[in-house]
């Protein structure tokens, strides 16, 4: 960050008290430039887990002043430095006792999360980075230097803002310049829509700029306080549209966010001083709507990178909250929650969340996208109906009341979670518990965990406040948090392991069901009844076996009867008669020799790539029908009478058929399934040769 005066080793700060006696602390960060000073304290623990800091953070409340007047004393003469008192803690989940402590007395508060960002940061952009972490920290505050810096400017209006057109210098925009990074996505309203800068590129538009090069085109920033101008007053001066004058720039920190154009303006960090004089084109908006940011961004980068469908997902909670599209405003109150959840330092799943442009460490393994996919499935934040959104059990007056409440909720069960195991929880995919299937899990059985609790101890969920709400899930829950906090690594793995696609997350959600049912006998839905009763009958088993086995025959049947009617002689494509007079359908025969040529470990011969539902296509051919009627024709209990072929019960069996390959995707079988079962047992099988 370009600090040149930094503490060595055992450093301490010396003070004087009121009674004039002196005093020492070790400091473990010190470092202090012409216009800053940071005293930063650094709080660990060996594993990531609870820990108290009201000690430590009232010690240096105590001393506070007195580390003021002993570092205004080394800028005698000078304007005083503004001081950034920090805590810097890893793998340590703050109280909310705590953080409000640190705040009431502004001490920053950084956790691994936002030095992950933060080092990333600086990694990529060196002494230029420094602006951007102090308009994190001085927000608001007066830069030195800046008070005095008039530009001559045209002021105007365009799509109902108000801009301003001026040229500075990278010396003056840099130390107002603020980007709202994805990568950081602090917690205060502002879009957070820009990708990570990129390293390679600022390296190339320095190499550049070195070179002679220099760029044309406008740096587009929003202005967050509205500038002096002063008009030139002069007679031609008279547009409506456009005004000549003198512009003071912002001279505040975090003042000017860049919308476009970070890497031009940062090209110029790796630079030597001399550069930083050059002229820069900025076109600034005055305090312009977050919304409206966030979408003229969207608008100049659309065409340019196409930007991850997790960022697209994450920006839904800067500029599509209360969207007139029921769908899209269901998201972004879900993008909104996962945020608030990620960015709260007191929460389990703070740092758990991949963001996009940081390197993610190993824990950081679940996804924006995922799990606000899981709200909407699990109906806890609404749910659609219609051109509405119903409300949910965790929605609140507000879409701010539905963040809070919704935040307190899950933070409440997840720390249940947490604690029951918190290796096992902070192992991510290792473990399989603090993973995206799991998660989105956890969230659906919450939800029906509310509905039971509802039909059967009749509690209105939706007029709790949320620690009641929250106490009455824990407690139901509690065989979970017991099965995760001592069941063996084996065990885990055999439940939860290998859970993918929408089926795994339903397969994930009845193992945890099924730890409830245990002790609740009369929870569950129909079909997690139904998929306990069938996960271990031998009945299904064999059901299963008699599906695929007849699917096998049939396919077999089919092909053996084309090569004794057409033969298998060549014609003149080259082509056994079979294939190319038995099968009349193109797309049939495409779409079997692709998955031919796509079947790279056994590849077999075209035929046996035919599917179910291409046999009753194939059959009902006018040269093939007479030699299959009697197999294939077979009409369905209740079936109108009187159709020609009556081979609509192929496409059911298909669906069974399915159900029977794919069961480690948690599909079961109706009543209605079996039912089928049997017709098919004593209507199709016995026609088939043996």
């Amino acid at each position: 960050m370009g600090y040149e005066t930094l503490n060595g080793s055992d450093f301490k700060i010396s003070f004087a008290r009121p009674d004039g006696s002196r005093g020492k602390k070790q400091i473990d960060v010190y470092a202090e430039d012409g216009e800053t000073a940071l005293v930063i304290e650094c709080k660990s623990r060996s594993d990531r887990g609870r820990r108290s800091l009201q000690k430590d953070i009232q010690e240096t409340i105590s001393l506070q002043q007195y580390f003021r007047d002993s570092i205004n004393r080394r800028f005698s003469g000078k304007p005083r430095p503004k001081i950034v008192w920090i805590y810097v803690t890893n793998n340590i989940l703050w109280s909310t006792p705590d953080i409000e402590r640190a705040d009431a007395h502004d001490i920053k508060v950084i956790t691994e999360n936002e030095l992950q960002y933060f080092e990333t940061f600086v990694k990529h952009m060196g002494p230029a980075g420094k602006y951007q972490i102090l308009g994190e920290f001085l927000r608001g505050q007066k830069v030195a230097g800046l008070a005095d810096v008039k530009l001559p400017a045209i002021k105007g209006r365009i799509g109902g803002e108000t801009f301003y057109s001026f040229v500075t210098t990278p010396r003056n925009l840099l130390k107002i310049a603020f980007i709202n990074h994805q990568a950081l996505n602090h917690p205060d309203g502002r879009p957070a829509y820009q990708r990570m800068i990129s390293s390679s590129r600022i390296k190339e538009i320095g190499s550049f700029i070195a070179a002679g090069g220099f760029f044309p085109t406008n740096i587009l920033v929003n202005l967050s306080d509205s500038p002096h101008f002063d008009f030139i007053s002069n007679k031609e001066n008279t547009d409506p549209n456009l005004k000549f004058g003198w512009l003071t720039l912002p001279s505040k920190y975090r003042s000017a966010w860049i919308i476009d154009g970070q890497h031009r303006l940062y090209g110029f960090s790796h630079l030597d001083d001399k550069y930083l004089d050059q002229s820069l084109f900025v076109l600034a908006f005055e305090k312009m709507a977050v919304q409206k940011e966030a979408d003229l961004f969207i608008t100049i980068n659309h065409k340019q990178k196409s930007v991850p469908k997790g960022l697209l997902v994450s920006l839904l909670a800067d500029i599509r909250m209360g969207d007139s599209d029921p769908s899209t405003a269901l998201s972004a109150l879900g993008s909104a929650v996962v945020r608030a959840l990620n960015t709260d330092k007191t929460s389990p799943l703070s740092r758990r969340f991949a963001i996009h442009g940081v390197p993610a460490e190993p824990n950081q393994n679940l996804t924006i996208s995922e799990v606000v996919n899981g709200l909407r499935r699990s109906g806890l934040i609404g749910r659609l109906s219609g051109k509405l959104v119903a409300p949910g059990p965790l929605s609140g007056a507000t879409d701010e009341d539905t963040i809070e409440r919704a935040s307190v909720v899950l933070n409440a069960y997840f720390e249940q979670v947490r604690a029951a195991n918190p290796p096992r929880w902070e192992a991510g995919r290792e473990a399989f518990v603090g993973v995206n299937p799991g998660v989105r899990a956890h969230l659906s059985v919450i939800a029906e965990v509310v509905t039971y609790l509802t039909h059967k101890k009749s509690l209105d969920f939706a007029l709790m406040r949320p620690e009641e709400f929250s106490q009455h899930i824990i407690g139901f829950c509690k065989p979970i948090y017991e099965f995760i906090g001592h069941s063996s690594d084996e065990v885990i793995k055999d439940k939860f392991s290998r859970k993918f696609g929408e089926g795994g997350v339903k397969e994930y959600a009845y193992h945890l069901m099924h730890i409830l049912k245990s002790a609740h006998p009369e929870f569950g839905t129909e079909e997690f009844l139904r998929w306990v009763d069938q996960s271990n009958s031998e009945k299904i088993d064999e059901v299963n076996q008699f599906l695929m086995k007849l699917a096998e025959r049939l396919t077999d049947y089919v092909i053996d009867t084309l090569k004794r009617v057409h033969g298998t002689h060549r014609l003149a494509s080259d082509e056994q008669a079979f294939w190319e007079i038995g099968v009349e359908s193109e797309r049939i025969r495409r779409n079997a020799f692709e998955a031919q040529q796509n079947d790279k470990a056994r590849r077999k011969p075209k035929e046996a790539y035919l599917n179910i539902v291409d046999l009753a296509e194939i059959v009902k051919q006018n040269n093939n029908w007479p030699h299959f009627e009697y197999v294939f024709k077979n009409a369905l209990p209740g079936e109108r009478s009187g159709q020609k072929y009556y081979l609509a019960w192929i496409q059911d069996f298909k669906e069974l058929r399915n159900i029977a390959a794919h069961k480690n995707q948690l599909k079961t079988y109706t009543d209605a399934d079996l039912e089928l079962v049997e017709w098919l047992r004593t209507e199709v099988h016995p026609k088939l040769p043996s």
